[in-house]
């Protein structure tokens, strides 16, 4: 005979057409959204024996449940002589005898699932999901402006998922409503912020990077006892406050970097907040005394145990950087300028301090350590910009077109022909660190989306590269020196093709990977 297993699903997953992973005494679903999880007793019927002749032809085998394993209910189904006689009262009928079978209809999608693997890790400032699911649980209304947020984030990530439907919910959420002046506010604020970036709406994430400001600005969370004072006793919630903080303040400078402007509106904002720690001891809880950034900013006189930051902090030292060098850009320096210079050795210094074990990204278990890939890319295309205007790397008139390409008054000097060699030495150096980054092992989608435009400006710089440095020329002298010139030129050209493929890896998730593919193509049709 045919014996098959059945899932069991809860009533509140049944009743929404959920899948449910069965789970007991409460399953998943219900824990993440502290709903009652009630199983039913089954109404399959006994163990009768169900003769071939009169099989139903709905039968069928049932798939396992979603964790991976198969849930222990086993059922025979009676015969049809049994059903028969079963009380009417129990209303038995043909179909709801299948009612615990998992279902073809719509699955709700785990879209905070989605949002934990895939963007988290990029920005790493919300609760890591236990605890998540325990405030969930024990104060959901703290979180009802930015649960619609990162559901929207997850969504993204979903090629089957309509994620327009959750990006009006989380708009509505944040904008019709006067949020509270709260840390989980900014952090919505913030999240939202950098969606909007990444898909290529560059003013409206503007906005809502200035609505945080605002909140964070009006309660002090630029100061130290912010996150002691709101962090109701939990030191994972104190440390979430830390990285929120300091997130606002990188997001800040970041959209101004990436949009060229010569200031961004939290520069000179004193942020005296101490250091977020690892962001594998926030994952697990085991948060550590913080440190601050006067321990930092004099590491060169610390013990060898003791020079070695988080992650995190590297990457807000690199902003940092990016920040100071933002107003003199706008200025027209010759390449040997003492602001330049001091540039330099803020980047040069940068390295010469950072630990072995941060230089490659990658942590022990062999997994990217995305904080710090961030900060590796941010302080190399910052060394990109720095450096290309005084190069032998020109800028065409295509690239001029991208979103992602410095303004005219930036792209231009006045003293190309001082050092250019030294310049060009730099940014073939930056440029090519930058795109070997996506060669790691992690999707590029697993990446912040912060990547995406730096990304774009390096493979334009290579492809520049490529036709003014790197393919052979007429004054090449000898075969040695025209083989060594073609090995480079087909290297460079190798790094365009791994840039530009790690760019088109994400063009299913973010509007701005979509533009930038579009514009890295056509610089590279034109030069190349």
């Amino acid at each position: 005979r045919t014996r098959m297993r059945a899932a069991k699903a809860c009533l509140a997953c049944r009743s929404r057409h959920m899948k449910c992973d069965s789970v007991e005494p409460k399953c998943t679903r219900c824990q993440l959204d502290a709903k009652t999880c009630i199983y039913t007793k089954s109404r399959r019927g006994g163990s009768h024996k169900l003769t071939p002749c009169k099989e139903s032809p709905r039968m069928r085998d049932t798939s396992t449940a979603s964790n991976g394993r198969t849930p222990g209910l086993e059922t025979d189904f009676g015969s049809f002589e049994s059903l028969a006689s079963a009380p009417a009262t129990e209303g038995l009928s043909y179909t709801n005898l299948y009612d615990d079978e998992p279902r073809n209809e719509p699955q709700e999608p785990d879209l905070i699932s989605l949002y934990y693997r895939y963007f988290h890790s990029g920005h790493p400032i919300v609760l890591p999901s236990a605890h998540l699911l325990s405030r969930r649980k024990t104060n959901p209304s703290s979180l009802e402006h930015l649960i619609p947020v990162m559901e929207y984030i997850g969504a993204k990530f979903d090629a089957k998922i309509d994620s327009s439907k959750y990006e009006q919910i989380a708009d509505k959420a944040i904008s019709l409503a006067k949020l509270p002046a709260n840390g989980f506010s900014v952090q919505t604020l913030v999240l939202y912020a950098l969606a909007k970036h990444a898909d290529d709406w560059y003013d409206i994430a503007d906005i809502y990077v200035d609505r945080a400001s605002n909140i964070a600005l009006s309660i002090g969370m630029e100061r130290r006892e912010f996150a002691a004072l709101h962090g109701e006793g939990a030191s994972v919630l104190e440390e979430s406050w830390r990285r929120t903080s300091w997130t606002l303040y990188m997001t800040d400078a970041a959209f101004a970097a990436i949009g060229h402007r010569p200031k961004h509106r939290l520069q000179n904002v004193d942020f005296v907040v101490d250091l977020p720690c690892e962001d594998l001891e926030y994952e697990t809880g085991d948060i550590p005394s913080p440190r601050t950034f006067e321990e930092y900013d004099n590491r060169e006189f610390l013990d060898e145990e003791d020079i070695i930051f988080s992650s995190m902090t590297y990457l807000i030292d690199a902003i940092r950087i990016a920040s100071s060098t933002m107003s003199f850009k706008h200025t027209p320096y010759l390449s040997d300028s003492q602001g330049i210079i001091a540039a330099d050795a803020k980047f040069v210094n940068w390295f010469l301090y950072l630990p072995r074990c941060k230089q490659e990204a990658v942590n022990e278990d062999g997994t990217v350590d995305e904080t710090m890939f961030l900060a590796l890319i941010t302080l190399n295309i910052e060394k990109v910009l720095l450096h290309r205007p005084y190069s032998a790397l020109a800028f065409s008139d295509i690239e001029a077109r991208s979103k992602c390409t410095p303004p005219a008054d930036q792209r231009q000097s006045r003293d190309m022909q001082r050092s250019i060699l030294l310049h060009t030495a730099k940014v073939l150096e930056a440029t090519t660190s930058t795109i070997m980054m996506f060669a790691l092992p992690a999707p590029f989608i697993h990446h912040s989306p912060l990547a995406i435009c730096a990304l774009a400006l390096a493979v334009m710089a290579q492809v520049s590269a490529c036709k003014h440095v790197l393919r052979l020329s007429d004054k090449t002298t000898t075969d040695e020196k025209a083989k060594c010139r073609a090995e480079a030129y087909g290297i460079g050209r190798d790094r365009v093709r791994l840039g530009l493929g790690a760019l088109r890896s994400a063009v299913h998730v973010w509007g701005l990977a979509r533009r930038s593919v579009r514009e890295v193509v056509g610089v590279s049709k034109e030069l190349l």
